[in-house]
């Protein structure tokens, strides 16, 4: 709680509850993958953009990964 406190001073701590913090899954499907983008083109469904997997170097092309997802969202 402490370590929290540093960030949030005013933090009310009657809101904090431990709960679970998620999975980090890898994907393989043939040789070295880091991430998958899926739009309408992979899985038929208007509108929806799946981001699976991203960790580095995803994570530092978040802004051209942005730009992705928008340009496929606009087709």
């Amino acid at each position: 709680m402490s370590a929290i406190k540093r960030y949030w001073p005013y933090l009310d701590e009657t809101k904090l509850h431990c709960d679970y913090a998620g999975i980090r899954p890898k994907l393989t499907l043939s040789g070295q993958q880091d991430f998958v983008i899926q739009t309408e083109l992979q899985h038929g469904i208007t509108g929806l953009v799946n981001l699976f997997g991203i960790e580095s170097p995803g994570l530092t092309a978040s802004m051209a990964i942005a730009k992705h997802v928008k340009n496929a969202m606009q087709t």
